[in-house]
Order: structure tokens, then sequence, then C-alpha cells
């Protein structure tokens, strides 16, 4: 369930107009749909500006630098898509907690040994609980699969919190087993299920993406009979996966490929209707920008707030389309 706002119009305790930032990892239809939220709800709020701004290819460095500009640029509070934790720790969001801008996360967090050694450093997490998605994703699996198969997992960087936790939520579905780290370990004829490989590493670029998934579909060099990706890399540029995997839609429909992606974006929703995957399981980042907002604005007017925000989660079949894409516009609609 989403969680339930009141809106009302606040001023600061400064007395002047606040502008909070939200950064991604990069500029695509998932992080986009933050940008809609924050701005809806800044817009609400007399004297509150969003100002969106990140890479437009997933780099740390380049997420360093647009966090120190706006540190420069007098920002009044920053949520950050952590990139890679241990980088940002010791660089821009020093920087942040120096100048007294309070710095919170969203979509991805910290990893445990940043949070642990930088507690005062980030102030929230704003997202979904990845571990529980992962184990979504993999409940998706079984069910379209529920014999156990040969698995290929897509993620975007090895160092990513976010996606790792996801990881291992895969893992744990279809094994049954509790892992200490993420992302756990390889599958290997665990309840009938074995990864043929390590993970893909797509480091966030679509054509990449698409390629690796190709290759899943092809079968080779390596053969399988499912896929996850952990991200909706593959399906965020609509014509490219289209175009990819329209030769293979045959392997789709008898179920000799099964194809599991994250994330619901209207495109995705409407290859979904095309049968073009099995099932997409979405997250909520409308709601992650939305919140983020609410939050900054409560810990630069020291009200209370709360320190870890879960968004909901949604899952979606060529079955229910219908209901899926009406939730998504209500969703988009509810400001």
């Amino acid at each position: 369930m989403f969680i339930a706002l009141t809106i009302f119009t606040v001023f600061s305790v400064s007395g002047k107009d606040l502008r909070f930032a939200v950064v991604p990892k990069f500029y695509g239809v998932f992080f986009d749909q933050s940008k809609n939220g924050c701005q809806d709800a800044a817009s609400q709020i007399e004297g509150i500006e969003c100002v969106y701004r990140g890479p437009e290819k997933a780099s740390v460095r380049i997420q360093d630098q647009i966090i120190e500009q706006l540190i420069n640029e007098g920002i009044d509070g920053i949520a950050v898509a952590v990139t890679h934790s241990k980088y940002l720790a010791e660089h821009s969001l020093q920087k942040a907690k120096k100048a007294g801008i309070p710095v919170i996360t969203y979509d991805s967090d910290f990893n445990a040994p940043t949070l642990e050694k930088h507690k005062d450093l980030r102030l929230a997490y704003i997202g979904t609980d990845n571990f529980e998605f992962g184990r979504a994703l993999g409940e998706e699996l079984k069910k379209l699969r529920p014999n156990g198969g040969t698995l290929i997992i897509q993620t975007g960087r090895p160092d990513s919190p976010n996606l790792n936790l996801r990881i291992m939520g895969v893992r744990t579905a279809l094994s049954g087993k509790k892992y200490d780290t993420p992302p756990g370990q390889l599958l290997q004829n665990d309840r009938g299920w074995t990864e043929v490989r390590e993970p893909f590493f797509n480091f966030d670029q679509l054509t990449r993406a698409v390629k690796q998934m190709e290759s899943v579909m092809k079968g080779k060099p390596i053969q399988a009979d499912s896929f996850i990706a952990v991200g909706g890399w593959p399906q965020n540029d609509e014509g490219l996966y289209r175009k990819m995997i329209a030769p293979y839609k045959g392997k789709i429909d008898r179920k000799e490929m099964v194809i599991v992606i994250s994330d619901t974006s209207p495109p995705q929703l409407a290859m979904l209707q095309d049968n073009l995957a099995h099932a997409n399981v979405g997250q909520s980042p409308y709601e992650m920008g939305r919140q983020a907002i609410f939050t900054l604005l409560k810990i630069v007017e020291k009200q209370k707030y709360e320190e870890v925000i879960h968004t909901p989660v949604k899952f979606c079949t060529p079955e229910n389309y219908y209901t899926c894409t009406k939730n998504l516009q209500m969703n988009s609609l509810r400001n």
C-alpha cells in the first residue's frame, strides 16, 4: 500500500525558499519517474523547489561532481541514488556534511560496511526493500517454472549494494537458503535450480544489456531456460528490445525461455501485453521522488521523520496487464 500523506503549506524556519536535489544514477525511463514525483510534491508546498540532476550514463565520478556542484550552488538537501557507496561517502557527501546539507538515499542505499562507518552521513533511505524485491522476482520465476531449471541473472554493476541484495533475494527464493552476505552464492542444483554462469554485468549500459540478453535467447555459447534481470535495463530502450526479441517469440510462447524482468514502466507494460516477457515486478520510483521531498523538508524543519521508507512493489503479467496499467496511471495522477 502507498503511504498516505497529508499535504500542507510549510514555511521554512529560515524564512527562505528551499531547493532540494534528487540525484539519480543516470537519466532514464526508471529514474525520470522519480523526477516526476519530486516535482509534483514540491509544486504542492509553497517555497519548495525540486532540482533533478544526474549523469547521462551511470558514472560515480560524474555523479560525485554533480553533487559537489549542487553543494557549491547552496542546495538545501540532497537525495541520491548511490552508484558507489565508498567513493561518494569519502568525497562529495563528506563535503555536504561539512556544509550542513542533509543527505538521504533513494533507490540504492549505502552498502552495510559504508553505512556502519558513516552512520551519520545519510539520514534516511527511501525505496524498495531490495532483498524482498529479489525474492519476489524469484517467486515469480518459480510460478512459471515450478520444477526448477537453468538460470542466468543480469545485473548492473558488481559493486551496487541494492542490486546485490536483489540477487541474494532471487537465490534465497529459489534455493530456500539463507546467505550471510550479498549477493549470496551461485546456485548449483539447489532445489532444482542451477545458474549456468556468474551474473551478466551490464554496467547500466542499455545496448550491452540487450546484447547480453540476446545471447541468452540464442542459447549460444551458454544455454539456459530462465532469465531474470534485477533491473529494467534490457527493456529500457523499447525499440532495441522489440527488435532483439522478435525472432524468439515462439520460444517465449512455448516457455522454452522464461523471462522475468524488473520494473513496470508504460513501455514495459506494453511489451508485456504483447507477450514479450512472462512477468514484470514493478517498483515505485515516482513515490521515491515524492517521499524524498517530504523527508528532506522534515529534516530541515527539524520535524520527526522516518529513517527507512520502503515503497511498494507490484506484480504484472500478460493476464493482469490492464490492472497494472490502471494502477500505474492512478499513481501518476494521484497529485
